[in-house]
């Protein structure tokens, strides 16, 4: 009989839950609102009525179960305190995970920030399986990511690793919301690809005075990643120079990580992955030029295979890697 655990994915307006086995999810997934503007106890209440009601459906006790994983924003503690960094949830700074979920269901609970705990999914059930080492970019309104060594997560000694996102690409470069200059989710977020987009085509010449570039000056609040790669596409020449600055910078982040940690796999993410293979391919000339060609040539960079369920697949695979 495979093993099953209780995933949770946290997210500003929803809950997640999923009763997830050794081969993925069981079931269905069902969704509760999160209430986040009823304060920190109101979401740990909703998460702990989401569990119940997960294993009531199952039929099954709660001791059948291996234990609860947790996808949170922000950081969390090695005692399951959440240490900040989740300003879309207020008052969820302080809470106290393990001890409630434990308390109620005799279940031992992992958690960890929600977007790192992707990079565990993708281990155990998508573009990382086979290997025990990998990293993974999340592009999407920010960059997240994570880090699996010898098949675990890393959390680091505060709950706070895998800020992949964060890694500084350009000195003095763009002002990110961390403090920092030059992040690289300034540049390869989708967020980071739009203002790039805004700001070349201002500034371009009489000589790239493209269609896009007239969409962008005409509406430049409506301007999407989605809609820069379609003219990516096309080969205009202002969303290719974005296109271009995007996926440098990416590969700046994913050379050093390749040379910190030497991972059999970089794993790229998100919903700006939803552009194909044309991200993929470029990132990968340009991390070839910002790590040591012996390290490079023994690490495979490829797409991830999670989709919108990844979050609460994330989660159930912390609960399987500490339990199982």
């Amino acid at each position: 009989m495979q093993k099953s655990a209780i995933g949770i994915d946290l997210g500003g307006t929803a809950i997640k839950g999923a009763i997830i086995g050794e081969r993925g999810i069981e079931g269905v997934v069902t969704r509760v609102p999160t209430e986040a503007h009823k304060g920190g106890q109101q979401v740990l209440d909703n998460i702990l009525g989401l569990i119940s009601e997960l294993i009531e459906d199952s039929g099954r006790p709660s001791s059948s179960f291996i234990g609860v994983g947790i996808g949170t924003p922000g950081f969390v503690g090695s005692d399951g305190t959440i240490l900040g960094g989740a300003e879309n949830l207020p008052g969820w700074k302080g809470t106290q995970l393990y001890g409630p979920i434990t308390k109620r269901f005799g279940l031992g609970v992992s958690a960890a920030n929600d977007v790192t705990a992707v990079a565990l999914a993708e281990l155990m059930f998508g573009a990382g399986r086979g290997v025990k080492n990998l990293v993974c970019f999340a592009l999407g309104t920010g960059v997240g990511g994570g880090i699996v060594t010898d098949g675990k997560l890393y959390k680091g000694t505060h709950g706070m690793a895998g800020e992949v996102g964060h890694i500084v690409v350009e000195t003095g470069g763009i002002p990110c919301t961390c403090g920092q200059k030059g992040c690289v989710e300034r540049y390869a977020s989708a967020t980071g690809i739009v203002n790039m987009a805004v700001e070349m085509a201002a500034g371009a010449g009489d000589g790239e005075l493209t269609e896009f570039v007239s969409l962008v000056r005409k509406n430049p609040v409506e301007v999407t990643s989605k809609m820069i790669y379609e003219y990516v596409a096309k080969a205009d020449p202002v969303a290719l120079k974005v296109h271009n600055r995007a996926c440098d910078m990416l590969g700046r982040a994913v050379g050093v990580m390749i040379n910190a940690l030497s991972p059999d796999r970089v794993v790229l993410g998100g919903g700006v992955m939803m552009a194909g293979d044309v991200i993929l391919e470029t990132v990968k000339s340009y991390a070839a030029r910002h790590c040591w060609p012996a390290i490079f040539e023994r690490c495979e960079i490829v797409p991830a295979q999670m989709g919108e369920d990844a979050g609460v697949m994330g989660a159930g695979a912390l609960a399987h890697e500490q339990f199982g």
